[in-house]
């Protein structure tokens, strides 16, 4: 993990550092698994492919919650608070795709003692088609407080 980040760290138009993701099948199935979700869709070839004419087995879209919830608790730090988190599904994450997680700061609000940071997120392919666009709501710790 990095250093803490502080409230005057952080402005309008910055950019988070990235996390890359590689989707593969063993790393949906093995979250399927984990999480009980049983939608063949996710680990049925044939019947992803024949039957629901999808591209390819799809990863799980609240997989794309977890990188979220990982870049951004990867970034704040320790006193940092990931508060709000919202997504939308437009397309998939398919096995052999190698996604970049990132997000870019759009407002930011002293509160005393914390800052409200927010944030426009996305999680694009290799392609640079965005898989996974969503927003979040951070606080972050005011450096003159420690």
């Amino acid at each position: 993990m990095s250093d803490q980040v502080f409230f005057e760290d952080v402005a309008v138009g910055q950019e988070i550092p990235l996390l890359t993701k590689s989707v593969n099948t063993v790393n949906i199935n093995m979250y399927c698994a984990v999480v009980w979700l049983m939608d063949r869709i996710h680990f049925d070839y044939p019947f992803s492919v024949e039957r629901r004419g999808l591209p390819n087995i799809v990863a799980p879209g609240n997989m794309a919650c977890d990188y979220y919830t990982q870049l951004l608790n990867d970034w704040i730090g320790d006193q940092g608070v990931l508060k709000k988190l919202t997504v939308q599904y437009r397309n998939f994450m398919l096995p052999g795709n190698t996604l970049s997680c990132g997000g870019r700061i759009t407002a930011v609000e002293a509160n005393g003692v914390t800052g409200t940071v927010d944030l426009e997120l996305w999680i694009k392919n290799e392609d640079g088609v965005t898989c996974v666009p969503g927003t979040a709501r951070i606080e972050l710790p005011a450096r003159a407080n420690q």
